[in-house]
């Protein structure tokens, strides 16, 4: 019997009549139309993003590890001038974001900080959603498109790296966009004082707590030259926005800068020392410049080379495709331009939202361009990612008809957040204790200086160790220069000559694994009889053996790693202690690798182990 060819489009039209109902609710209760509605949308997204970012568990990035909490807990003590680059040359970051992390951890459950975290970063929605409205002005969908992209722009590879940790681009991003939002003009085409100041000081916030955020304040700067209004009234705007940031700025990050000029002779020490000639730092201008295009032809293709290969552009792969899309739309949108720039008439009025569009689209490729020139990491792209179904909608509505480009559009977007959600990947976390960080005291006799060794992530540790000692590094990523080894021997002096290092223990994380293995098969009752299955795993995998119950110390079988897994984490202890004593003797110190004691840490329920070693002068 032949289908009946409308008996399809009959079925959806009555779905849809049966589900608008219930659509006509959800845009009551989340649509931008009312106030109410905007309220409830932003408290549904950030508790969503505080449930994630439980869920993740306890952060554990290099960053956490190596500054963001000994930074915090420095400035607290007051170590600047007694303590030389613990935290090797980032530890002189302005540490204003990491101290309320720090002060929460102290004294509440760690897990508590991980939900304040994620309803931070979920904060970022709003001010999203809410330049899609303005930018959407004139569609009667732009109440339930709005939160939708605000939406479709929190499912994006940077934010979803960062979300629930403290790394600080998720953490600004709300202050970045919630001054381009108060930025774009009202309805009547207008910039109040009032919101300007308020943008102003959103974006001094924004780069003083982090300073490569100053990307994002030039493109705003850029982006209020460009809508159609008098110049006058741009220009007004522009120096008011600028003054604002400025003031907040000098206010939140000043003092700080003042205390590193004072103390080192360079406000953005060991930075730019190129510039500033601080004695303590090599003068060279400390930049991370292995992620930079090389040449144009590179540059120019940056989006559909990172997206081939994400490693282009971060240690960690952030799986995406938005911004091979964006650059295929934005080319095509250039293109159609091109072709009827020479028939283009001069413009009346503007249309609704297209003063918003203008400075959302300077505003993105300034930022870009900018990105691209100075640092070309990804997750430096965490604004703009939140903005890219934005613009992509906006950039397929402007190439695609009608009829067509809805389609297109949701698709296109669709695919972005399906990608990344599907590729999630994360800086490092651990699960949750509720303690944050636990480092036990090394043994032996107080020592006055501890050199922390090498160019692995260590001073976390030290705000949890017993106080007394100066700490400094040594053959880490800072730049070292005579003035600077000059300063450890110093410290060594005044430290009576009692001295000891710090260095990481390499581990196999899978024995982490191996042990949540063997804690289940206890559970289960499966390391008893003839341990079938633990057999059935070990005979599958080259990484694991089983012990037999007559090897097992309790009597019952268990997976272990195999044999020369345990050997290569040995073989590396042994090199990293070897290179360790290479770097020490330069400072005329003898380490002895038989004389280290390996002491527990940890963050959260991760285990961070440490060496402990006693050092003693070259002899002679």
């Amino acid at each position: 019997m032949a289908a009946d060819p409308g008996a399809v489009p009959g079925r959806l039209a009555r779905l849809r009549a049966r589900l608008r109902p219930q659509l006509a609710r959800l845009e009551r209760t989340f649509g931008f139309g009312t106030r109410g509605g905007v309220i409830n949308a932003t408290l549904a997204v950030s508790a969503l993003c505080a449930l994630l970012s439980l869920l993740r568990g306890q952060d554990a990035n290099w960053d956490l590890r190596n500054y963001h909490v000994y930074n915090a807990w420095a400035l607290l003590e007051g170590r600047l001038g007694i303590d030389l680059a613990p935290a090797q040359l980032q530890s002189y970051f302005v540490p204003l974001l990491d101290v309320p992390y720090f002060l929460l951890v102290q004294h509440a459950p760690a897990p508590l900080a991980g939900i304040l975290l994620g309803l931070l970063h979920g904060l970022a929605f709003l001010p999203v959603a809410w330049i899609a409205r303005c930018a959407l002005a004139g569609d009667p969908r732009r109440d339930w498109l709005a939160p939708l992209l605000g939406l479709a722009g929190l499912a994006s590879a940077a934010f979803l790296s960062e979300l629930g940790n403290t790394m600080g681009d998720a953490s600004t991003a709300p202050l970045v966009l919630g001054a381009l939002a108060l930025m774009l003009p009202d309805d009547h085409g207008r910039w109040r004082t009032r919101r300007t100041v308020l943008a102003g000081a959103l974006l001094g916030a924004a780069v003083a707590f982090k300073l490569t955020n100053a990307i994002y304040a030039v493109a705003l700067g850029l982006a209020v030259l460009a809508p159609s209004l008098p110049w006058r009234a741009r220009i007004r705007a522009g120096v008011v926005l600028t003054l604002a940031a400025l003031a907040v700025f000098a206010l939140l990050a000043g003092p700080w800068l003042y205390r590193l000029w004072s103390v080192f002779g360079n406000p953005l020490f060991p930075q730019f020392n190129a510039w500033f000639q601080a004695p303590l730092a090599a003068p060279v201008a400390v930049a991370d410049t292995r992620w930079l295009p090389q040449g144009w032809g590179e540059a120019l293709l940056r989006p559909l080379l990172f997206t081939a290969n994400p490693y282009l552009v971060s240690e960690i792969a952030l799986l995406q495709v938005t911004w091979a899309l964006l650059y295929v739309a934005a080319l095509a949108a250039l293109a159609m331009w091109l072709i009827r720039l020479p028939g283009r008439r001069r413009e009346g009025a503007p249309r609704d939202g297209t003063r918003a569009r203008r400075m959302l689209g300077v505003f993105f490729l300034a930022g870009f361009a900018l990105w691209l020139a100075m640092f070309s990491i990804h997750r430096y792209l965490v604004v703009l990612e939140l903005l890219a179904p934005l613009a992509l909608w906006l950039l397929l509505h402007g190439l695609l008809p009608h009829r067509i480009a809805g389609r297109a559009a949701v698709a296109a977007i669709g695919l972005g957040a399906l990608v990344a959600l599907a590729g999630w990947n994360d800086w490092g976390h651990a699960g949750w204790a509720r303690t944050a960080f636990r480092v036990q005291p090394p043994p032996g006799a107080p020592v006055g200086t501890v050199l922390l060794v090498g160019s692995e992530p260590q001073a976390w540790r030290v705000p949890f160790l017993p106080p007394g000692p100066a700490y400094a590094s040594v053959g880490s990523n800072f730049p070292e220069s005579p003035a600077y080894a000059a300063r450890v021997e110093e410290l060594l002096r005044a430290g009576g000559g009692e001295a000891a290092a710090i260095l990481p223990v390499v581990m196999d994380r899978r024995a982490e694994s191996v042990d949540r293995r063997n804690r289940w098969a206890g559970r289960l009752g499966l390391d008893a009889g003839d341990c079938r299955v633990l057999r059935w795993l070990a005979g599958r995998s080259r990484s694991l053996r089983l012990v037999e119950p007559a090897q097992s110390p309790s009597g019952r079988c268990r997976l272990a790693q195999a044999a020369d897994r345990v050997q290569r984490a040995e073989d590396a202890n042994q090199a990293l202690l070897a290179d360790a004593a290479t770097v020490l003797a330069r400072y005329g110190l003898r380490l002895d690798p038989a004389a280290c004691a390996v002491v527990d840490s940890r963050i959260g329920r991760q285990a961070h182990p440490y060496h402990w070693c006693r050092l003693a002068p070259e002899p002679g």
